[in-house]
Protein backbone atom coordinates (compact mmCIF):
# COMPACT_ATOMS: atom_id res chain seq x y z
CA UNK A 1 0.00 0.00 0.00
CA UNK A 2 1.34 3.27 -0.92
CA UNK A 3 0.25 6.59 -0.33
CA UNK A 4 -0.22 8.98 -3.44
CA UNK A 5 -2.10 12.67 -2.64
CA UNK A 6 -0.93 14.17 -5.78
CA UNK A 7 0.95 14.01 -8.87
CA UNK A 8 4.52 15.77 -8.82
CA UNK A 9 3.71 19.15 -10.04
CA UNK A 10 4.96 20.38 -13.92
CA UNK A 11 8.25 22.15 -14.35
CA UNK A 12 7.00 26.00 -14.71
CA UNK A 13 6.21 29.27 -13.66
CA UNK A 14 4.59 28.18 -10.94
CA UNK A 15 6.34 25.20 -9.50
CA UNK A 16 10.29 24.22 -8.85
CA UNK A 17 11.84 22.64 -11.57
CA UNK A 18 11.29 18.61 -11.50
CA UNK A 19 14.27 16.91 -12.57
CA UNK A 20 13.74 14.47 -15.71
CA UNK A 21 12.14 11.33 -15.22
CA UNK A 22 15.12 8.81 -14.38
CA UNK A 23 18.19 11.62 -13.42
CA UNK A 24 20.38 10.25 -10.91
CA UNK A 25 21.79 14.09 -10.63
CA UNK A 26 20.75 15.97 -7.20
CA UNK A 27 18.98 19.02 -7.67
CA UNK A 28 21.11 21.97 -6.51
CA UNK A 29 20.90 22.89 -3.09
CA UNK A 30 19.91 26.54 -2.32
CA UNK A 31 23.11 27.32 -0.61
CA UNK A 32 21.83 30.43 1.33
CA UNK A 33 18.66 28.79 2.73
CA UNK A 34 21.24 25.99 4.12
CA UNK A 35 23.07 29.52 5.53
CA UNK A 36 20.38 31.16 6.69
CA UNK A 37 19.07 27.33 8.26
CA UNK A 38 22.21 26.85 10.34
CA UNK A 39 22.44 30.69 11.30
CA UNK A 40 18.88 30.17 12.68
CA UNK A 41 20.56 27.16 15.00
CA UNK A 42 23.45 29.29 16.11
CA UNK A 43 20.72 32.16 17.01
CA UNK A 44 19.10 29.74 19.46
CA UNK A 45 22.32 28.80 20.86
CA UNK A 46 23.50 32.51 21.49
CA UNK A 47 20.08 32.91 23.33
CA UNK A 48 19.75 29.86 25.21
CA UNK A 49 23.79 30.53 26.55
CA UNK A 50 23.01 34.72 27.16
CA UNK A 51 19.75 33.62 29.05
CA UNK A 52 21.13 30.98 31.41
CA UNK A 53 22.84 32.06 34.24
CA UNK A 54 23.42 31.08 38.19
CA UNK A 55 23.78 32.89 41.40
CA UNK A 56 24.61 32.23 45.01
CA UNK A 57 21.81 31.90 47.56
CA UNK A 58 21.71 33.18 51.08
CA UNK A 59 22.67 29.84 52.19
CA UNK A 60 25.94 29.51 49.50
CA UNK A 61 23.67 27.30 47.84
CA UNK A 62 23.90 27.01 43.68
CA UNK A 63 20.80 28.81 42.10
CA UNK A 64 20.18 28.45 38.72
CA UNK A 65 18.28 31.30 37.19
CA UNK A 66 17.21 33.08 33.73
CA UNK A 67 19.13 35.99 32.51
CA UNK A 68 17.71 38.61 30.71
CA UNK A 69 14.19 37.31 29.89
CA UNK A 70 12.25 40.50 31.56
CA UNK A 71 14.20 43.58 30.89
CA UNK A 72 13.08 46.01 28.12
CA UNK A 73 16.52 45.88 26.23
CA UNK A 74 15.91 41.98 25.71
CA UNK A 75 11.62 42.40 24.61
CA UNK A 76 12.82 44.91 21.95
CA UNK A 77 15.65 42.64 20.51
CA UNK A 78 13.48 39.66 21.12
CA UNK A 79 12.31 41.04 17.41
CA UNK A 80 14.88 40.25 15.96
CA UNK A 81 16.32 37.10 17.80
CA UNK A 82 12.81 35.47 17.53
CA UNK A 83 13.77 33.01 14.76
CA UNK A 84 11.65 30.32 14.82
CA UNK A 85 9.38 31.14 12.60
CA UNK A 86 12.03 32.03 10.02
CA UNK A 87 13.17 28.08 10.64
CA UNK A 88 9.64 27.22 10.33
CA UNK A 89 9.23 28.76 6.87
CA UNK A 90 12.27 27.47 5.49
CA UNK A 91 11.35 24.15 6.85
CA UNK A 92 8.59 24.64 4.58
CA UNK A 93 10.21 25.47 1.77
CA UNK A 94 12.60 22.31 2.20
CA UNK A 95 10.30 19.79 3.08
CA UNK A 96 8.32 20.77 -0.45
CA UNK A 97 10.99 20.77 -2.40
CA UNK A 98 11.64 17.15 -0.94
CA UNK A 99 8.84 15.70 -1.19
CA UNK A 100 8.63 16.77 -5.08
CA UNK A 101 11.88 15.37 -5.51
CA UNK A 102 10.68 12.17 -3.88
CA UNK A 103 7.44 11.89 -5.98
CA UNK A 104 9.30 12.69 -9.22
CA UNK A 105 11.93 9.75 -9.17
CA UNK A 106 8.53 7.54 -8.04
CA UNK A 107 8.91 7.41 -4.22
CA UNK A 108 6.05 7.03 -1.62
CA UNK A 109 5.09 8.99 1.78
CA UNK A 110 6.68 6.23 3.49
CA UNK A 111 9.66 6.39 1.60
CA UNK A 112 10.07 10.41 2.55
CA UNK A 113 8.78 9.51 6.03
CA UNK A 114 11.54 7.03 6.68
CA UNK A 115 14.47 8.32 5.30
CA UNK A 116 13.51 11.83 7.41
CA UNK A 117 12.90 9.84 10.42
CA UNK A 118 16.33 8.34 10.67
CA UNK A 119 18.05 11.58 10.25
CA UNK A 120 16.11 13.36 12.90
CA UNK A 121 15.67 9.97 15.55
CA UNK A 122 19.25 9.43 15.76
CA UNK A 123 20.46 12.83 17.01
CA UNK A 124 18.05 12.19 19.47
CA UNK A 125 18.11 9.08 20.93
CA UNK A 126 21.81 9.71 21.39
CA UNK A 127 21.31 12.93 23.42
CA UNK A 128 18.75 11.51 25.73
CA UNK A 129 20.65 8.36 26.09
CA UNK A 130 24.46 9.81 27.39
CA UNK A 131 22.45 12.98 29.33
CA UNK A 132 19.96 10.12 30.73
CA UNK A 133 23.21 8.62 31.88
CA UNK A 134 25.15 11.37 33.09
CA UNK A 135 22.84 12.78 34.96
CA UNK A 136 22.33 9.60 36.86
CA UNK A 137 25.93 9.23 37.54
CA UNK A 138 25.63 12.61 39.27
CA UNK A 139 22.66 11.79 40.97
CA UNK A 140 25.13 9.21 42.40
CA UNK A 141 27.81 11.18 43.34
CA UNK A 142 25.29 13.56 45.20
CA UNK A 143 24.74 15.84 43.34
CA UNK A 144 21.25 17.69 44.68
CA UNK A 145 18.48 16.53 43.57
CA UNK A 146 17.23 19.96 42.54
CA UNK A 147 19.88 20.91 40.93
CA UNK A 148 19.66 17.82 38.79
CA UNK A 149 15.94 18.20 38.15
CA UNK A 150 16.58 21.86 36.86
CA UNK A 151 19.56 20.22 34.63
CA UNK A 152 17.04 17.78 33.42
CA UNK A 153 14.31 20.27 32.30
CA UNK A 154 16.92 22.71 30.61
CA UNK A 155 18.73 20.22 29.01
CA UNK A 156 14.95 18.31 27.47
CA UNK A 157 13.35 21.68 26.41
CA UNK A 158 14.75 22.19 23.20
CA UNK A 159 13.48 19.06 22.21
CA UNK A 160 10.09 20.65 21.44
CA UNK A 161 11.26 21.78 18.20
CA UNK A 162 12.48 18.14 17.22
CA UNK A 163 9.06 16.82 18.24
CA UNK A 164 7.39 19.50 16.39
CA UNK A 165 9.43 19.13 13.44
CA UNK A 166 9.01 15.30 13.00
CA UNK A 167 5.02 15.50 13.49
CA UNK A 168 5.20 18.50 10.52
CA UNK A 169 7.40 15.85 8.40
CA UNK A 170 5.08 13.21 8.43
CA UNK A 171 2.26 15.85 7.15
CA UNK A 172 3.89 17.32 4.51
CA UNK A 173 2.65 15.23 1.64
CA UNK A 174 -0.91 15.84 3.31
CA UNK A 175 -0.14 19.37 3.90
CA UNK A 176 1.59 19.34 -0.18
CA UNK A 177 -1.93 18.34 -0.97
CA UNK A 178 -3.99 20.39 0.16
CA UNK A 179 -1.45 23.19 -0.60
CA UNK A 180 -1.54 21.78 -4.53
CA UNK A 181 -5.57 21.64 -4.55
CA UNK A 182 -6.68 24.89 -2.49
CA UNK A 183 -3.71 27.15 -1.53
CA UNK A 184 -5.49 30.02 -0.64
CA UNK A 185 -8.37 27.78 1.54
CA UNK A 186 -5.69 26.30 3.56
CA UNK A 187 -4.22 28.60 4.32
CA UNK A 188 -7.57 30.79 5.34
CA UNK A 189 -8.43 27.82 7.61
CA UNK A 190 -5.44 27.42 9.27
CA UNK A 191 -4.94 31.22 9.90
CA UNK A 192 -9.03 31.45 11.26
CA UNK A 193 -7.81 28.35 13.37
CA UNK A 194 -4.93 30.62 15.14
CA UNK A 195 -7.35 33.20 15.25
CA UNK A 196 -9.95 31.34 16.96
CA UNK A 197 -7.30 29.89 19.64
CA UNK A 198 -6.17 33.34 20.54
CA UNK A 199 -9.72 34.45 21.10
CA UNK A 200 -10.43 31.69 22.95
CA UNK A 201 -7.66 32.61 24.95
CA UNK A 202 -8.39 35.89 25.32
CA UNK A 203 -11.96 35.16 26.24
CA UNK A 204 -11.49 32.52 29.02
CA UNK A 205 -8.21 33.95 30.71
CA UNK A 206 -7.12 29.86 29.79
CA UNK A 207 -3.43 30.22 28.67
CA UNK A 208 -3.46 26.52 28.65
CA UNK A 209 -5.51 26.53 25.53
CA UNK A 210 -3.18 28.14 23.46
CA UNK A 211 -1.28 25.02 23.36
CA UNK A 212 -3.82 24.07 20.74
CA UNK A 213 -1.67 26.11 18.54
CA UNK A 214 1.32 23.97 18.24
CA UNK A 215 -1.75 22.16 15.74
CA UNK A 216 -1.82 25.51 13.60
CA UNK A 217 0.74 28.24 13.88
CA UNK A 218 3.50 25.96 12.80
CA UNK A 219 1.39 23.81 9.59
CA UNK A 220 0.62 27.36 8.41
CA UNK A 221 3.99 28.73 9.01
CA UNK A 222 5.25 25.85 6.57
CA UNK A 223 2.63 26.06 4.63
CA UNK A 224 3.82 29.80 3.55
CA UNK A 225 7.02 28.31 3.03
CA UNK A 226 5.14 26.56 0.35
CA UNK A 227 4.35 29.29 -1.37
CA UNK A 228 8.03 30.56 -1.26
CA UNK A 229 9.12 27.65 -2.97
CA UNK A 230 6.45 28.26 -5.92
CA UNK A 231 7.58 31.83 -5.92
CA UNK A 232 11.10 31.33 -5.97
CA UNK A 233 12.09 31.14 -9.72
CA UNK A 234 9.68 34.44 -10.45
CA UNK A 235 11.09 38.03 -10.52
CA UNK A 236 11.10 39.56 -7.29
CA UNK A 237 7.95 41.60 -6.72
CA UNK A 238 9.67 44.35 -4.95
CA UNK A 239 7.22 46.69 -3.84
CA UNK A 240 4.78 44.02 -2.74
CA UNK A 241 7.26 42.46 -0.83
CA UNK A 242 8.22 46.29 1.47
CA UNK A 243 4.18 46.25 1.63
CA UNK A 244 3.63 42.83 2.93
CA UNK A 245 6.60 43.10 5.22
CA UNK A 246 5.67 46.81 6.61
CA UNK A 247 2.25 45.56 7.03
CA UNK A 248 2.62 42.60 8.80
CA UNK A 249 5.04 44.59 11.30
CA UNK A 250 2.05 47.57 11.82
CA UNK A 251 -0.18 44.82 12.53
CA UNK A 252 1.58 43.26 14.85
CA UNK A 253 2.56 46.32 16.59
CA UNK A 254 -0.61 47.58 16.83
CA UNK A 255 -1.43 43.81 18.64
CA UNK A 256 0.96 44.60 20.98
CA UNK A 257 -0.09 47.86 22.41
CA UNK A 258 -3.80 46.88 22.49
CA UNK A 259 -2.60 44.01 24.58
CA UNK A 260 -3.56 41.46 22.22
CA UNK A 261 0.45 40.07 22.25
CA UNK A 262 3.09 40.27 24.60
CA UNK A 263 5.43 42.75 23.31
CA UNK A 264 8.56 39.90 24.37
CA UNK A 265 8.45 37.50 21.31
CA UNK A 266 10.07 34.48 23.07
CA UNK A 267 6.83 35.30 25.51
CA UNK A 268 4.72 34.38 22.51
CA UNK A 269 6.43 31.44 21.58
CA UNK A 270 4.98 28.89 24.42
CA UNK A 271 2.65 28.89 23.58
CA UNK A 272 2.63 29.69 20.32
CA UNK A 273 0.65 33.25 19.35
CA UNK A 274 -0.42 34.40 15.68
CA UNK A 275 2.30 37.06 16.82
CA UNK A 276 4.72 34.73 15.56
CA UNK A 277 2.54 33.90 12.30
CA UNK A 278 3.16 37.94 11.54
CA UNK A 279 7.16 37.96 12.27
CA UNK A 280 7.44 35.16 10.25
CA UNK A 281 5.25 37.15 7.66
CA UNK A 282 7.79 39.67 7.84
CA UNK A 283 10.65 37.62 7.88
CA UNK A 284 9.42 35.81 4.70
CA UNK A 285 9.62 39.35 2.79
CA UNK A 286 13.11 40.25 4.03
CA UNK A 287 14.09 36.81 2.80
CA UNK A 288 12.39 37.49 -0.74
CA UNK A 289 14.29 40.87 -0.80
CA UNK A 290 17.48 39.49 0.06
CA UNK A 291 17.81 36.03 -1.11
CA UNK A 292 18.91 36.47 -4.68
CA UNK A 293 21.99 38.62 -2.61
CA UNK A 294 22.95 35.93 -0.26
CA UNK A 295 23.35 33.63 -3.00
CA UNK A 296 25.64 35.96 -4.89
CA UNK A 297 27.85 36.75 -1.99
CA UNK A 298 27.86 32.90 -0.34
CA UNK A 299 28.84 32.18 -4.54
CA UNK A 300 31.99 34.88 -3.76
CA UNK A 301 30.49 38.19 -4.54
CA UNK A 302 30.90 40.59 -7.30
CA UNK A 303 33.96 42.11 -5.74
CA UNK A 304 37.76 41.47 -6.43
CA UNK A 305 39.47 38.97 -8.67
CA UNK A 306 37.96 35.40 -9.63
CA UNK A 307 40.53 33.61 -7.93
CA UNK A 308 39.32 35.82 -4.65
CA UNK A 309 35.56 35.05 -5.49
CA UNK A 310 36.52 31.46 -5.66
CA UNK A 311 38.32 31.82 -2.32
CA UNK A 312 35.40 33.48 -0.62
CA UNK A 313 32.73 31.16 -1.83
CA UNK A 314 34.83 28.52 -0.69
CA UNK A 315 34.96 29.57 2.44
CA UNK A 316 31.67 30.18 2.84
CA UNK A 317 30.72 26.53 1.23
CA UNK A 318 33.03 25.06 4.25
CA UNK A 319 30.76 26.52 6.70
CA UNK A 320 27.55 25.48 4.56
CA UNK A 321 28.88 21.87 4.54
CA UNK A 322 29.63 21.31 8.13
CA UNK A 323 26.65 23.39 9.56
CA UNK A 324 24.50 21.21 6.94
CA UNK A 325 26.48 17.98 8.69
CA UNK A 326 26.45 19.22 12.45
CA UNK A 327 24.13 22.05 12.66
CA UNK A 328 21.54 20.01 14.75
CA UNK A 329 24.09 18.11 17.43
CA UNK A 330 25.19 21.71 18.19
CA UNK A 331 21.67 22.65 18.89
CA UNK A 332 20.91 19.32 20.55
CA UNK A 333 24.44 19.49 22.69
CA UNK A 334 24.51 23.16 23.42
CA UNK A 335 22.55 23.09 26.54
CA UNK A 336 24.29 19.87 28.78
CA UNK A 337 27.59 21.85 27.62
CA UNK A 338 25.87 25.19 29.30
CA UNK A 339 24.32 23.35 32.61
CA UNK A 340 27.66 22.21 33.11
CA UNK A 341 29.63 24.85 32.49
CA UNK A 342 27.40 27.03 34.95
CA UNK A 343 27.42 23.84 37.79
CA UNK A 344 31.36 23.88 37.49
CA UNK A 345 31.28 27.52 38.29
CA UNK A 346 28.92 27.43 40.44
CA UNK A 347 30.70 25.07 42.54
CA UNK A 348 34.50 26.87 42.20
CA UNK A 349 31.81 30.30 43.61
CA UNK A 350 31.20 27.77 46.26
CA UNK A 351 34.70 27.05 46.73
CA UNK A 352 35.86 30.97 46.67
CA UNK A 353 33.04 32.14 49.13
CA UNK A 354 34.27 34.82 51.01
CA UNK A 355 37.62 34.91 49.87
CA UNK A 356 38.42 38.81 49.12
CA UNK A 357 39.83 39.94 45.72
CA UNK A 358 40.07 43.09 46.65
CA UNK A 359 38.51 46.44 46.13
CA UNK A 360 34.97 45.14 48.10
CA UNK A 361 35.04 42.29 44.99
CA UNK A 362 35.26 38.70 46.35
CA UNK A 363 36.39 35.44 44.80
CA UNK A 364 32.86 34.01 44.18
CA UNK A 365 31.88 37.49 42.65
CA UNK A 366 34.60 37.26 39.92
CA UNK A 367 33.55 33.59 39.05
CA UNK A 368 29.62 33.87 38.77
CA UNK A 369 29.20 37.57 38.25
CA UNK A 370 25.80 39.33 39.58
CA UNK A 371 23.11 39.26 36.25
CA UNK A 372 23.77 42.54 34.39
CA UNK A 373 26.71 43.83 36.21
CA UNK A 374 29.42 45.26 34.66
CA UNK A 375 31.73 42.41 34.94
CA UNK A 376 28.74 39.94 33.98
CA UNK A 377 28.67 41.71 30.53
CA UNK A 378 32.46 42.12 30.14
CA UNK A 379 32.21 37.86 30.44
CA UNK A 380 30.01 37.53 27.73
CA UNK A 381 31.97 37.07 25.05
CA UNK A 382 34.67 34.67 26.49
CA UNK A 383 31.50 32.74 27.81
CA UNK A 384 29.43 32.38 23.93
CA UNK A 385 32.86 31.33 22.80
CA UNK A 386 33.62 28.62 25.34
CA UNK A 387 30.06 27.14 24.71
CA UNK A 388 30.25 27.70 21.14
CA UNK A 389 33.66 26.05 20.88
CA UNK A 390 32.83 22.95 22.93
CA UNK A 391 29.31 22.75 21.11
CA UNK A 392 31.27 22.69 17.67
CA UNK A 393 33.93 20.11 19.41
CA UNK A 394 30.63 18.01 20.76
CA UNK A 395 28.74 18.33 17.74
CA UNK A 396 31.22 16.26 15.62
CA UNK A 397 32.25 13.62 18.37
CA UNK A 398 28.61 12.78 19.10
CA UNK A 399 28.07 12.30 15.03
CA UNK A 400 30.35 9.72 14.88
CA UNK A 401 28.69 7.26 17.35
CA UNK A 402 27.88 4.04 15.34
CA UNK A 403 24.19 3.36 15.04
CA UNK A 404 23.21 0.15 13.56
CA UNK A 405 22.81 0.23 9.57
CA UNK A 406 19.35 0.58 8.58
CA UNK A 407 19.70 -2.67 6.37
CA UNK A 408 20.47 -4.30 9.72
CA UNK A 409 17.62 -2.43 11.49
CA UNK A 410 15.47 -3.76 8.89
CA UNK A 411 16.28 -7.31 8.91
CA UNK A 412 16.09 -7.31 12.86
CA UNK A 413 12.80 -5.92 12.71
CA UNK A 414 11.44 -7.97 9.92
CA UNK A 415 12.82 -10.92 12.24
CA UNK A 416 10.74 -9.68 15.37
CA UNK A 417 7.66 -9.22 13.33
CA UNK A 418 8.22 -13.38 12.14
CA UNK A 419 8.21 -13.67 15.40
CA UNK A 420 4.91 -12.20 16.39
CA UNK A 421 3.66 -13.62 13.66
CA UNK A 422 4.18 -17.25 14.82
CA UNK A 423 3.24 -16.41 18.52
CA UNK A 424 -0.75 -15.13 17.06
CA UNK A 425 -3.60 -17.51 15.62
CA UNK A 426 -3.78 -16.35 11.77
CA UNK A 427 -6.60 -13.93 12.20
CA UNK A 428 -4.78 -11.87 14.64
CA UNK A 429 -1.33 -13.14 12.46
CA UNK A 430 -3.79 -11.02 10.09
CA UNK A 431 -4.83 -8.32 11.32
CA UNK A 432 -1.87 -7.36 12.34
CA UNK A 433 0.20 -7.76 8.76
CA UNK A 434 -2.62 -5.41 7.98
CA UNK A 435 -1.68 -2.84 10.29
CA UNK A 436 1.76 -3.25 9.67
CA UNK A 437 1.82 -2.66 5.69
CA UNK A 438 3.81 1.14 5.23
CA UNK A 439 1.48 3.79 5.50
CA UNK A 440 0.44 2.40 9.19
CA UNK A 441 3.70 1.40 10.15
CA UNK A 442 4.94 4.74 8.80
CA UNK A 443 2.11 6.60 11.25
CA UNK A 444 3.13 4.24 14.54
CA UNK A 445 6.70 5.36 13.78
CA UNK A 446 6.19 9.01 13.88
CA UNK A 447 4.13 8.32 16.48
CA UNK A 448 6.90 6.39 18.40
CA UNK A 449 9.31 9.30 17.41
CA UNK A 450 6.80 11.93 18.85
CA UNK A 451 6.02 10.09 21.62
CA UNK A 452 10.09 9.34 22.87
CA UNK A 453 10.89 12.94 22.36
CA UNK A 454 7.68 14.17 24.19
CA UNK A 455 8.22 11.78 27.10
CA UNK A 456 12.36 13.34 27.30
CA UNK A 457 10.62 17.21 27.21
CA UNK A 458 7.79 17.08 29.70
CA UNK A 459 9.27 14.57 32.04
CA UNK A 460 12.74 15.61 31.75
CA UNK A 461 16.03 13.69 31.30
CA UNK A 462 16.61 12.35 34.78
CA UNK A 463 15.13 9.63 36.05
CA UNK A 464 16.42 6.61 34.41
CA UNK A 465 13.42 4.62 33.81
CA UNK A 466 11.84 7.16 31.55
CA UNK A 467 14.75 7.80 29.56
CA UNK A 468 14.76 4.24 28.96
CA UNK A 469 10.99 4.67 27.83
CA UNK A 470 12.01 7.25 25.61
CA UNK A 471 15.17 5.56 24.15
CA UNK A 472 12.87 1.97 23.34
CA UNK A 473 10.27 3.90 21.79
CA UNK A 474 12.80 6.23 19.50
CA UNK A 475 14.95 3.05 18.59
CA UNK A 476 11.30 0.98 17.42
CA UNK A 477 10.64 4.10 15.65
CA UNK A 478 13.95 3.49 13.80
CA UNK A 479 13.45 0.12 13.55
CA UNK A 480 9.79 0.32 11.79
CA UNK A 481 11.06 3.32 9.59
CA UNK A 482 14.10 0.81 8.42
CA UNK A 483 11.56 -2.18 7.33
CA UNK A 484 10.10 0.23 5.37
CA UNK A 485 12.32 0.67 2.43
CA UNK A 486 11.39 -1.37 -0.38
CA UNK A 487 14.93 -2.93 -1.42
CA UNK A 488 17.11 -3.93 1.47
CA UNK A 489 20.56 -3.94 0.94
CA UNK A 490 23.35 -6.81 1.74
CA UNK A 491 24.83 -6.55 5.42
CA UNK A 492 28.19 -5.53 3.28
CA UNK A 493 26.57 -2.39 2.94
CA UNK A 494 27.59 -0.52 6.25
CA UNK A 495 27.64 3.78 5.71
CA UNK A 496 30.70 5.11 6.40
CA UNK A 497 31.90 7.62 9.78
CA UNK A 498 30.78 10.63 6.24
CA UNK A 499 27.70 8.82 5.39
CA UNK A 500 26.41 8.85 9.04
CA UNK A 501 27.41 12.13 9.48
CA UNK A 502 25.06 13.72 6.47
CA UNK A 503 22.41 11.18 7.19
CA UNK A 504 22.07 12.24 10.59
CA UNK A 505 22.83 15.89 10.47
CA UNK A 506 20.64 17.30 7.70
CA UNK A 507 17.00 18.64 8.61
CA UNK A 508 16.67 18.56 4.81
Amino acid sequence: MSLTLSRPPEAGVNHLPVPPSGTTDRPHRDRAIDLIRFGCLVVVVILHSMMSAAVLGADGDVVPTVALLHTAGFTAASWFFQIMPLFFFIGGYAAISGWRRTQATGGTWADYIRARLRRLVIPVATLIGLAGAGLSIASELGVPADLLAEASTRIGQPLWFLAVYVGLTSLVPLAVHFHERAPRRTIAVLAGAVVAVDGLVALTGVTGLGYLNFLFVWPLIQQFGFFYADAIHRPVRVRLAWTVMVSALVVLGGLVGLGVYSPNMLINLNPPTGALVLLGIAQMSVLRLSHARLNEIVAGGRRGTERAREYRAGIWQRVITWGNAYGIQVYLWHMPIVITLIGALGYAAQLLSGVPAGDGLSAAGIVLPEIESSWWWLTRLPWLMTVMGLAALLAVAMSKIPYPSEARLARFGSAAARVVRESFSTSEARVGQRLLTPVPRALIAVTLAMGGIATALLVGIAALIWTLVSIAALLTSLVLAATMKAQIPAESEVPTVTDRVKATASLV
